[in-house]
Protein backbone atom coordinates (compact mmCIF):
# COMPACT_ATOMS: atom_id res chain seq x y z
CA UNK A 1 0.00 0.00 0.00
CA UNK A 2 1.25 3.48 -0.88
CA UNK A 3 2.42 5.72 1.93
CA UNK A 4 0.32 8.87 2.22
CA UNK A 5 2.22 12.15 2.37
CA UNK A 6 -0.71 14.56 2.47
CA UNK A 7 -4.51 14.63 2.61
CA UNK A 8 -6.04 18.06 1.99
CA UNK A 9 -9.54 19.46 1.63
CA UNK A 10 -10.30 22.46 -0.52
CA UNK A 11 -11.67 25.41 1.51
CA UNK A 12 -15.36 24.54 1.09
CA UNK A 13 -14.77 20.82 1.81
CA UNK A 14 -16.32 19.77 -1.50
CA UNK A 15 -13.09 18.11 -2.73
CA UNK A 16 -10.33 16.12 -1.07
CA UNK A 17 -6.88 15.34 -2.48
CA UNK A 18 -4.41 12.62 -1.53
CA UNK A 19 -0.67 12.70 -2.31
CA UNK A 20 1.39 9.51 -2.01
CA UNK A 21 4.78 8.06 -2.93
CA UNK A 22 3.27 6.74 -6.18
CA UNK A 23 0.94 9.50 -7.37
CA UNK A 24 -1.93 11.83 -6.50
CA UNK A 25 -5.70 11.87 -6.78
CA UNK A 26 -8.62 14.23 -6.27
CA UNK A 27 -12.04 13.03 -5.09
CA UNK A 28 -15.46 14.57 -4.77
CA UNK A 29 -16.52 14.38 -1.12
CA UNK A 30 -20.30 14.03 -1.42
CA UNK A 31 -21.16 11.89 -3.24
CA UNK A 32 -17.74 10.32 -3.03
CA UNK A 33 -16.07 9.70 -6.38
CA UNK A 34 -12.73 10.04 -8.12
CA UNK A 35 -12.32 13.16 -10.28
CA UNK A 36 -8.63 13.07 -11.14
CA UNK A 37 -5.74 10.63 -11.01
CA UNK A 38 -2.15 11.33 -12.03
CA UNK A 39 -1.73 7.84 -13.54
CA UNK A 40 -4.92 7.95 -15.60
CA UNK A 41 -4.10 11.42 -16.92
CA UNK A 42 -0.77 10.20 -18.26
CA UNK A 43 -2.47 7.22 -19.89
CA UNK A 44 -5.07 9.41 -21.62
CA UNK A 45 -2.35 11.75 -22.87
CA UNK A 46 -0.41 8.86 -24.39
CA UNK A 47 -3.50 7.43 -26.05
CA UNK A 48 -4.43 10.79 -27.56
CA UNK A 49 -0.93 11.13 -29.04
CA UNK A 50 -1.05 7.68 -30.65
CA UNK A 51 -1.23 7.82 -34.41
CA UNK A 52 -1.09 4.16 -35.34
CA UNK A 53 -1.11 0.82 -33.62
CA UNK A 54 2.63 0.23 -33.91
CA UNK A 55 4.43 -1.71 -31.22
CA UNK A 56 6.39 1.42 -30.30
CA UNK A 57 3.29 3.34 -29.43
CA UNK A 58 1.81 0.35 -27.61
CA UNK A 59 4.96 0.04 -25.53
CA UNK A 60 4.83 3.76 -24.79
CA UNK A 61 1.25 3.36 -23.56
CA UNK A 62 2.20 0.53 -21.24
CA UNK A 63 5.13 2.47 -19.81
CA UNK A 64 3.00 5.55 -19.26
CA UNK A 65 0.21 3.66 -17.55
CA UNK A 66 2.67 2.16 -15.07
CA UNK A 67 4.59 5.40 -14.56
CA UNK A 68 4.59 6.70 -11.01
CA UNK A 69 4.47 10.33 -9.94
CA UNK A 70 5.63 10.57 -6.30
CA UNK A 71 3.92 13.60 -4.76
CA UNK A 72 4.72 15.42 -1.54
CA UNK A 73 1.79 17.88 -1.55
CA UNK A 74 -1.29 18.68 -3.61
CA UNK A 75 -3.32 21.77 -2.69
CA UNK A 76 -6.50 23.06 -4.35
CA UNK A 77 -7.94 26.56 -4.59
CA UNK A 78 -11.63 26.12 -3.75
CA UNK A 79 -13.33 24.25 -6.63
CA UNK A 80 -11.22 25.86 -9.35
CA UNK A 81 -8.76 24.09 -11.62
CA UNK A 82 -5.79 25.89 -10.04
CA UNK A 83 -3.72 23.30 -8.22
CA UNK A 84 -0.37 23.45 -6.43
CA UNK A 85 1.72 20.27 -6.72
CA UNK A 86 5.04 19.56 -4.99
CA UNK A 87 6.69 16.43 -6.47
CA UNK A 88 8.90 14.28 -4.25
CA UNK A 89 11.73 14.34 -6.78
CA UNK A 90 14.78 16.61 -6.28
CA UNK A 91 14.25 16.68 -2.50
CA UNK A 92 10.86 18.37 -2.85
CA UNK A 93 12.47 21.65 -3.97
CA UNK A 94 10.14 22.29 -6.92
CA UNK A 95 6.62 23.70 -6.83
CA UNK A 96 4.39 23.43 -9.87
CA UNK A 97 1.27 25.54 -10.47
CA UNK A 98 -1.16 23.58 -12.65
CA UNK A 99 -4.47 23.99 -14.38
CA UNK A 100 -5.62 20.52 -13.45
CA UNK A 101 -8.63 20.44 -15.77
CA UNK A 102 -6.54 21.10 -18.85
CA UNK A 103 -3.44 19.42 -17.40
CA UNK A 104 -1.59 22.65 -18.23
CA UNK A 105 1.47 23.75 -16.30
CA UNK A 106 1.35 27.47 -15.50
CA UNK A 107 4.70 28.00 -13.79
CA UNK A 108 7.53 26.17 -11.99
CA UNK A 109 9.25 27.52 -8.88
CA UNK A 110 12.55 26.21 -7.56
CA UNK A 111 13.75 26.69 -3.98
CA UNK A 112 17.03 26.18 -2.17
CA UNK A 113 15.48 23.99 0.53
CA UNK A 114 12.79 21.31 0.71
CA UNK A 115 9.16 22.42 0.74
CA UNK A 116 7.33 21.30 3.86
CA UNK A 117 3.94 22.93 3.41
CA UNK A 118 1.92 25.23 1.16
CA UNK A 119 -0.93 27.55 2.15
CA UNK A 120 -3.02 29.51 -0.34
CA UNK A 121 -6.14 31.57 -0.86
CA UNK A 122 -7.37 33.75 -3.71
CA UNK A 123 -4.83 36.48 -2.94
CA UNK A 124 -1.74 34.85 -1.52
CA UNK A 125 0.47 31.77 -1.81
CA UNK A 126 2.70 30.94 1.18
CA UNK A 127 5.48 28.35 0.77
CA UNK A 128 7.10 26.98 3.96
CA UNK A 129 10.64 25.63 3.54
CA UNK A 130 12.71 23.29 5.69
CA UNK A 131 15.23 26.05 6.38
CA UNK A 132 12.46 28.04 8.07
CA UNK A 133 11.81 30.59 5.34
CA UNK A 134 8.23 31.56 4.48
CA UNK A 135 7.96 32.82 0.89
CA UNK A 136 4.87 34.98 0.34
CA UNK A 137 3.61 35.35 -3.25
CA UNK A 138 0.92 37.30 -5.00
CA UNK A 139 -1.05 34.38 -6.42
CA UNK A 140 -2.52 36.38 -9.30
CA UNK A 141 0.90 36.80 -10.95
CA UNK A 142 3.12 34.43 -8.90
CA UNK A 143 5.25 37.38 -7.79
CA UNK A 144 7.44 37.09 -4.69
CA UNK A 145 6.50 39.79 -2.18
CA UNK A 146 8.40 38.92 1.00
CA UNK A 147 10.44 36.26 2.77
CA UNK A 148 9.93 35.78 6.51
CA UNK A 149 12.91 34.30 8.36
CA UNK A 150 11.86 31.59 10.82
CA UNK A 151 13.78 28.88 12.61
CA UNK A 152 14.50 25.74 10.55
CA UNK A 153 11.87 23.01 10.73
CA UNK A 154 13.02 19.83 12.46
CA UNK A 155 9.91 17.63 12.62
CA UNK A 156 8.72 17.71 8.98
CA UNK A 157 5.74 19.92 9.84
CA UNK A 158 4.98 23.61 9.50
CA UNK A 159 3.39 25.14 12.59
CA UNK A 160 1.20 27.93 11.23
CA UNK A 161 -1.81 28.66 9.07
CA UNK A 162 -3.19 31.16 6.55
CA UNK A 163 -6.81 32.29 6.50
CA UNK A 164 -8.61 31.41 3.30
CA UNK A 165 -10.54 34.66 3.11
CA UNK A 166 -9.19 37.74 1.33
CA UNK A 167 -7.85 39.23 4.58
CA UNK A 168 -4.97 36.73 4.31
CA UNK A 169 -4.04 36.62 7.99
CA UNK A 170 -1.02 34.41 8.60
CA UNK A 171 -0.47 33.02 12.12
CA UNK A 172 2.90 31.66 13.30
CA UNK A 173 4.62 31.13 16.68
CA UNK A 174 6.75 34.06 17.82
CA UNK A 175 9.34 31.61 19.14
CA UNK A 176 10.14 30.60 15.55
CA UNK A 177 10.91 34.15 14.36
CA UNK A 178 14.66 34.61 13.87
CA UNK A 179 14.89 38.30 12.98
CA UNK A 180 12.85 41.28 14.12
CA UNK A 181 12.92 42.49 10.52
CA UNK A 182 9.59 40.66 10.31
CA UNK A 183 8.13 43.63 12.17
CA UNK A 184 9.54 46.20 9.75
CA UNK A 185 7.22 46.76 6.82
CA UNK A 186 9.35 46.42 3.64
CA UNK A 187 9.46 49.23 1.13
CA UNK A 188 7.82 48.55 -2.19
CA UNK A 189 10.39 48.43 -5.01
CA UNK A 190 9.43 47.68 -8.55
CA UNK A 191 12.98 46.52 -9.26
CA UNK A 192 12.94 43.77 -6.64
CA UNK A 193 13.62 40.39 -8.19
CA UNK A 194 10.83 37.84 -7.94
CA UNK A 195 13.12 34.82 -7.93
CA UNK A 196 12.37 32.73 -4.83
CA UNK A 197 15.99 32.47 -3.75
CA UNK A 198 16.74 36.17 -4.12
CA UNK A 199 15.51 37.57 -0.82
CA UNK A 200 18.39 39.99 -0.18
CA UNK A 201 16.47 42.90 -1.61
CA UNK A 202 13.56 42.17 0.69
CA UNK A 203 15.56 42.39 3.92
CA UNK A 204 17.14 45.75 4.72
CA UNK A 205 19.23 47.01 7.59
CA UNK A 206 17.04 48.46 10.32
CA UNK A 207 17.16 49.61 13.93
CA UNK A 208 15.85 47.37 16.69
CA UNK A 209 12.10 46.93 16.40
CA UNK A 210 9.85 47.65 19.39
CA UNK A 211 6.63 45.65 19.43
CA UNK A 212 4.52 47.60 21.93
CA UNK A 213 1.86 48.49 19.37
CA UNK A 214 1.28 44.83 18.50
CA UNK A 215 1.46 43.10 21.88
CA UNK A 216 -1.70 42.17 23.79
CA UNK A 217 -0.86 41.94 27.50
CA UNK A 218 -2.97 40.34 30.20
CA UNK A 219 -2.59 40.97 33.95
CA UNK A 220 -0.92 37.57 34.47
CA UNK A 221 1.72 38.28 31.81
CA UNK A 222 2.54 41.66 33.34
CA UNK A 223 2.87 40.08 36.78
CA UNK A 224 5.08 37.21 35.62
CA UNK A 225 7.54 39.33 33.64
CA UNK A 226 8.49 42.82 34.76
CA UNK A 227 9.89 43.59 31.29
CA UNK A 228 6.33 43.89 30.01
CA UNK A 229 5.44 46.53 32.60
CA UNK A 230 7.35 49.23 30.71
CA UNK A 231 7.65 50.39 27.11
CA UNK A 232 10.01 49.20 24.37
CA UNK A 233 9.08 45.51 24.29
CA UNK A 234 11.44 43.61 22.00
CA UNK A 235 11.27 40.27 20.25
CA UNK A 236 13.81 38.87 22.73
CA UNK A 237 11.60 39.92 25.67
CA UNK A 238 8.73 37.87 24.27
CA UNK A 239 10.83 34.85 23.32
CA UNK A 240 12.51 34.79 26.74
CA UNK A 241 9.12 34.84 28.49
CA UNK A 242 7.60 31.77 26.84
CA UNK A 243 7.45 29.72 23.66
CA UNK A 244 3.67 29.99 23.61
CA UNK A 245 3.28 33.41 21.96
CA UNK A 246 1.53 33.80 18.59
CA UNK A 247 1.86 36.44 15.88
CA UNK A 248 -0.94 37.36 13.46
CA UNK A 249 0.62 38.71 10.26
CA UNK A 250 -1.12 40.56 7.43
CA UNK A 251 0.09 38.79 4.29
CA UNK A 252 -1.62 41.40 2.10
CA UNK A 253 0.14 44.47 3.50
CA UNK A 254 3.18 42.54 4.77
CA UNK A 255 2.98 43.78 8.34
CA UNK A 256 2.22 42.24 11.77
CA UNK A 257 -1.21 42.82 13.27
CA UNK A 258 -1.19 41.35 16.76
CA UNK A 259 0.98 39.37 19.19
CA UNK A 260 -0.46 37.51 22.19
CA UNK A 261 0.36 34.70 24.55
CA UNK A 262 -1.58 31.52 23.81
CA UNK A 263 0.17 28.88 25.97
CA UNK A 264 2.97 28.42 28.45
CA UNK A 265 4.51 25.58 26.43
CA UNK A 266 5.65 25.66 22.81
CA UNK A 267 2.92 25.48 20.18
CA UNK A 268 2.48 22.39 18.03
CA UNK A 269 -0.63 23.16 15.96
CA UNK A 270 -2.40 26.29 14.67
CA UNK A 271 -5.60 26.62 12.65
CA UNK A 272 -7.25 29.81 11.37
CA UNK A 273 -11.00 29.73 10.73
CA UNK A 274 -12.44 30.23 7.25
CA UNK A 275 -13.52 33.79 7.96
CA UNK A 276 -10.26 34.56 9.73
CA UNK A 277 -12.01 35.64 12.93
CA UNK A 278 -10.89 32.72 15.10
CA UNK A 279 -7.54 31.08 15.77
CA UNK A 280 -7.23 27.66 17.41
CA UNK A 281 -3.94 26.58 18.94
CA UNK A 282 -2.59 23.60 20.85
CA UNK A 283 0.65 23.25 22.78
CA UNK A 284 2.99 20.27 22.65
CA UNK A 285 1.18 18.83 25.68
CA UNK A 286 -2.14 18.75 23.82
CA UNK A 287 -4.34 18.79 26.92
CA UNK A 288 -5.89 22.22 26.37
CA UNK A 289 -6.89 23.70 23.01
CA UNK A 290 -7.62 27.43 22.96
CA UNK A 291 -9.78 29.35 20.52
CA UNK A 292 -9.09 33.08 20.24
CA UNK A 293 -11.70 35.43 18.79
CA UNK A 294 -10.21 38.36 16.90
CA UNK A 295 -11.90 41.65 16.08
CA UNK A 296 -10.86 45.00 14.63
CA UNK A 297 -11.15 48.02 16.91
CA UNK A 298 -12.23 51.49 15.84
CA UNK A 299 -8.62 52.59 15.36
CA UNK A 300 -8.02 49.64 13.02
CA UNK A 301 -6.01 47.54 15.49
CA UNK A 302 -6.66 43.81 15.63
CA UNK A 303 -7.46 42.79 19.21
CA UNK A 304 -8.62 39.70 21.07
CA UNK A 305 -12.26 39.90 22.07
CA UNK A 306 -12.58 36.53 23.85
CA UNK A 307 -10.82 33.25 24.57
CA UNK A 308 -12.26 29.76 24.97
CA UNK A 309 -10.56 26.86 26.74
CA UNK A 310 -11.31 23.40 25.34
CA UNK A 311 -10.32 20.32 27.31
CA UNK A 312 -9.16 17.55 24.96
CA UNK A 313 -8.07 15.27 27.78
CA UNK A 314 -5.79 14.94 30.81
CA UNK A 315 -3.06 12.84 29.18
CA UNK A 316 -0.35 14.32 26.98
CA UNK A 317 -0.98 13.66 23.27
CA UNK A 318 0.30 15.20 20.05
CA UNK A 319 -2.49 17.02 18.23
CA UNK A 320 -2.17 16.56 14.47
CA UNK A 321 -5.37 18.16 13.19
CA UNK A 322 -7.46 21.23 14.07
CA UNK A 323 -10.27 22.31 11.79
CA UNK A 324 -13.18 24.78 11.99
CA UNK A 325 -16.40 24.24 10.12
CA UNK A 326 -17.39 26.94 7.64
CA UNK A 327 -19.58 28.96 10.01
CA UNK A 328 -17.07 28.76 12.89
CA UNK A 329 -19.44 27.03 15.32
CA UNK A 330 -17.60 23.69 15.64
CA UNK A 331 -13.93 22.79 16.03
CA UNK A 332 -12.65 19.33 15.20
CA UNK A 333 -9.52 18.09 16.97
CA UNK A 334 -7.60 14.96 15.98
CA UNK A 335 -4.68 13.53 17.95
CA UNK A 336 -2.71 10.35 18.45
CA UNK A 337 -4.97 9.46 21.39
CA UNK A 338 -7.37 7.31 19.30
CA UNK A 339 -10.22 9.84 19.56
CA UNK A 340 -11.32 12.74 17.34
CA UNK A 341 -13.07 15.39 19.45
CA UNK A 342 -15.66 17.96 18.36
CA UNK A 343 -16.26 21.12 20.38
CA UNK A 344 -19.22 23.46 20.32
CA UNK A 345 -17.95 27.04 20.06
CA UNK A 346 -21.32 28.72 20.71
CA UNK A 347 -21.71 29.81 24.31
CA UNK A 348 -25.06 28.85 25.77
CA UNK A 349 -26.85 31.88 27.23
CA UNK A 350 -28.48 31.41 30.62
CA UNK A 351 -32.18 31.95 31.01
CA UNK A 352 -31.67 35.13 33.05
CA UNK A 353 -29.37 36.60 30.43
CA UNK A 354 -31.67 35.65 27.59
CA UNK A 355 -34.70 37.22 29.22
CA UNK A 356 -33.22 40.69 29.04
CA UNK A 357 -31.19 40.10 25.94
CA UNK A 358 -30.11 42.68 23.44
CA UNK A 359 -28.20 42.12 20.23
CA UNK A 360 -25.16 40.87 22.11
CA UNK A 361 -27.18 38.33 24.08
CA UNK A 362 -29.38 37.17 21.24
CA UNK A 363 -29.80 33.42 20.74
CA UNK A 364 -26.74 32.03 19.06
CA UNK A 365 -24.54 34.93 20.08
CA UNK A 366 -21.11 34.03 21.34
CA UNK A 367 -20.50 34.90 24.99
CA UNK A 368 -16.90 33.73 24.93
CA UNK A 369 -14.55 34.02 27.85
CA UNK A 370 -12.34 37.09 28.19
CA UNK A 371 -8.60 37.24 28.78
CA UNK A 372 -9.11 36.58 32.46
CA UNK A 373 -10.63 33.21 31.73
CA UNK A 374 -7.34 31.85 30.47
CA UNK A 375 -4.92 34.04 32.34
CA UNK A 376 -4.23 31.48 35.05
CA UNK A 377 -5.14 28.38 33.05
CA UNK A 378 -1.86 26.54 32.66
CA UNK A 379 -1.68 23.50 30.41
CA UNK A 380 1.43 22.31 32.19
CA UNK A 381 -0.17 19.86 34.61
CA UNK A 382 -1.99 16.93 33.09
CA UNK A 383 -3.77 15.27 35.98
CA UNK A 384 -5.16 18.13 37.99
CA UNK A 385 -8.77 19.16 38.25
CA UNK A 386 -10.00 22.66 37.53
CA UNK A 387 -10.80 23.17 41.22
CA UNK A 388 -7.21 22.31 42.19
CA UNK A 389 -5.88 24.81 39.68
CA UNK A 390 -8.34 27.39 40.96
CA UNK A 391 -7.37 26.91 44.58
CA UNK A 392 -3.64 27.12 43.85
CA UNK A 393 -4.11 30.22 41.71
CA UNK A 394 -6.10 31.90 44.48
CA UNK A 395 -3.46 30.97 47.09
CA UNK A 396 -0.66 32.34 44.93
CA UNK A 397 -2.50 35.60 44.47
CA UNK A 398 -3.17 36.03 48.20
CA UNK A 399 0.44 35.28 49.15
CA UNK A 400 2.32 37.06 46.40
CA UNK A 401 0.42 40.37 46.24
CA UNK A 402 1.55 43.25 48.45
CA UNK A 403 -0.80 44.55 51.15
CA UNK A 404 -1.00 47.96 49.53
CA UNK A 405 -4.45 48.62 48.13
CA UNK A 406 -4.70 48.81 44.32
CA UNK A 407 -4.24 52.22 42.75
CA UNK A 408 -7.04 54.14 41.11
CA UNK A 409 -5.63 53.25 37.69
CA UNK A 410 -5.67 49.54 38.57
CA UNK A 411 -9.23 49.79 39.83
CA UNK A 412 -10.33 51.47 36.61
CA UNK A 413 -8.59 48.78 34.57
CA UNK A 414 -10.22 46.01 36.57
CA UNK A 415 -13.66 47.51 36.13
CA UNK A 416 -13.08 47.90 32.40
CA UNK A 417 -11.88 44.34 31.93
CA UNK A 418 -14.48 42.54 34.07
CA UNK A 419 -15.82 40.08 31.54
CA UNK A 420 -15.24 36.75 33.31
CA UNK A 421 -17.95 34.30 34.14
CA UNK A 422 -17.69 35.22 37.83
CA UNK A 423 -18.20 38.93 37.23
CA UNK A 424 -21.28 38.19 35.13
CA UNK A 425 -22.93 35.83 37.59
CA UNK A 426 -21.70 36.68 41.11
CA UNK A 427 -24.66 39.00 41.72
CA UNK A 428 -26.93 35.95 41.59
CA UNK A 429 -25.12 34.24 44.46
CA UNK A 430 -23.80 36.84 46.87
CA UNK A 431 -26.79 39.04 47.68
CA UNK A 432 -26.91 37.76 51.27
CA UNK A 433 -25.17 39.93 53.94
CA UNK A 434 -23.21 36.91 55.13
CA UNK A 435 -21.47 36.15 51.84
CA UNK A 436 -20.98 39.85 51.13
CA UNK A 437 -19.19 40.38 54.44
CA UNK A 438 -16.88 37.43 53.79
CA UNK A 439 -15.94 38.62 50.31
CA UNK A 440 -15.30 42.12 51.59
CA UNK A 441 -12.75 40.77 54.07
CA UNK A 442 -10.82 38.75 51.46
CA UNK A 443 -7.61 40.57 50.50
CA UNK A 444 -7.23 41.44 46.84
CA UNK A 445 -10.80 40.47 46.02
CA UNK A 446 -10.44 42.41 42.77
CA UNK A 447 -8.22 39.62 41.51
CA UNK A 448 -10.99 37.06 41.84
CA UNK A 449 -12.21 38.01 38.40
CA UNK A 450 -8.87 36.90 36.94
CA UNK A 451 -9.45 33.30 37.99
CA UNK A 452 -11.18 30.56 36.09
CA UNK A 453 -14.60 30.08 37.60
CA UNK A 454 -15.85 28.08 34.68
CA UNK A 455 -13.93 24.91 33.74
CA UNK A 456 -12.76 24.30 30.19
CA UNK A 457 -15.37 22.95 27.82
CA UNK A 458 -15.44 19.28 26.97
CA UNK A 459 -16.27 17.94 23.54
CA UNK A 460 -19.92 17.29 22.73
CA UNK A 461 -19.18 14.52 20.20
CA UNK A 462 -16.35 12.17 19.30
CA UNK A 463 -15.21 9.60 16.73
CA UNK A 464 -13.10 6.48 17.16
CA UNK A 465 -12.08 5.15 13.78
CA UNK A 466 -12.32 1.36 13.34
CA UNK A 467 -8.66 1.14 12.33
CA UNK A 468 -7.45 2.59 15.63
CA UNK A 469 -7.84 -0.83 17.24
CA UNK A 470 -4.94 -2.27 15.21
CA UNK A 471 -2.79 0.87 14.95
CA UNK A 472 0.95 0.38 15.16
CA UNK A 473 3.02 2.66 17.33
CA UNK A 474 5.82 2.47 14.76
CA UNK A 475 3.63 4.08 12.12
CA UNK A 476 4.65 7.70 11.55
CA UNK A 477 1.04 8.47 10.60
CA UNK A 478 -0.33 6.84 13.73
CA UNK A 479 -3.95 8.04 14.06
CA UNK A 480 -3.27 11.12 11.90
CA UNK A 481 -6.39 12.39 10.14
CA UNK A 482 -7.69 15.24 8.00
CA UNK A 483 -11.03 16.65 9.19
CA UNK A 484 -13.71 18.33 7.07
CA UNK A 485 -17.35 19.39 7.37
CA UNK A 486 -19.98 19.22 4.65
CA UNK A 487 -23.54 20.08 5.64
CA UNK A 488 -24.45 17.71 8.46
CA UNK A 489 -21.62 15.34 7.58
CA UNK A 490 -18.21 14.98 9.16
CA UNK A 491 -15.54 13.98 6.65
CA UNK A 492 -12.47 12.09 7.85
CA UNK A 493 -9.46 11.16 5.73
CA UNK A 494 -7.13 8.65 7.41
CA UNK A 495 -3.38 8.79 6.74
CA UNK A 496 -2.99 5.41 8.36
CA UNK A 497 -5.33 3.32 6.22
CA UNK A 498 -6.09 5.53 3.22
CA UNK A 499 -9.81 5.32 3.92
CA UNK A 500 -12.31 8.16 3.63
CA UNK A 501 -15.19 8.21 6.10
CA UNK A 502 -18.61 9.84 6.21
CA UNK A 503 -19.93 10.34 9.74
CA UNK A 504 -23.22 11.86 10.83
CA UNK A 505 -22.94 14.88 13.09
CA UNK A 506 -25.09 14.31 16.19
CA UNK A 507 -27.46 16.88 17.59
CA UNK A 508 -25.56 19.43 19.60
CA UNK A 509 -26.64 18.92 23.17
CA UNK A 510 -26.57 22.02 25.38
CA UNK A 511 -23.13 22.40 26.84
CA UNK A 512 -24.40 22.16 30.43
CA UNK A 513 -26.51 19.04 29.96
CA UNK A 514 -25.36 16.43 32.47
CA UNK A 515 -26.09 12.81 33.23
CA UNK A 516 -26.73 11.91 36.88
CA UNK A 517 -25.88 8.23 36.64
CA UNK A 518 -22.83 8.53 38.91
CA UNK A 519 -21.79 10.41 42.01
CA UNK A 520 -20.07 13.08 39.95
CA UNK A 521 -22.13 14.73 37.26
CA UNK A 522 -20.42 14.79 33.91
CA UNK A 523 -21.21 16.11 30.49
CA UNK A 524 -22.71 13.77 27.97
CA UNK A 525 -20.78 13.17 24.78
CA UNK A 526 -22.32 11.40 21.84
CA UNK A 527 -20.44 9.17 19.43
CA UNK A 528 -20.86 10.10 15.77
CA UNK A 529 -22.57 7.54 13.56
CA UNK A 530 -20.53 5.99 10.74
CA UNK A 531 -22.46 6.21 7.44
CA UNK A 532 -19.97 5.13 4.77
CA UNK A 533 -16.31 4.40 4.20
CA UNK A 534 -14.37 4.44 0.93
CA UNK A 535 -10.89 3.60 -0.39
CA UNK A 536 -8.67 6.43 -1.58
CA UNK A 537 -5.60 4.31 -2.36
CA UNK A 538 -5.83 2.26 -5.58
CA UNK A 539 -2.78 3.35 -7.58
Amino acid sequence: MSTINDISFNPDFSLVSVATHTGNKVFNCEPFGELYSSSETQLRRTLSNSIDGSNTNEQSTEDSSSEQHPTKLLKMLFSTSLTIIVPEENDCRYLKVFNLKQNLKIVDLEFEASIFDVKLNRKRLVVALQNGELHIYDLSCIKLLSVLKLSPTTNDTFVGDLSIDDKSWLCVPVSAIKEDSVFIKPKRDSNVSTHPTDSSNLQQSHPQAYLDEYVELTPKVKQSNSLFAGPNITLKNIQDDSEGWLMVYDALNLAPLSIFKAHDSSISKISVSHKGNKIASASVKGTIVRVFDLSTSEDGKVVLSSVKNLRRGHNVARINSLCFNNNETILGCGSESNTIHFFNLIQEASSDETAGSNDENAPGADHGNSFSDYDDQSDGDNHRSSSEELNESLANLLVSKSLNPPSQEQEDTNKKNKKSWFSKTKSKFIHSPYTTSILNKIPYRDYLDNLIWEPPRRSFAYIRLPEHAWASNNNTNHNKVAIGFYGGLILIGSYQSGKFYHYELPKQYPRHRVVKDSKEEHEKREECLLLNQYEMLSF
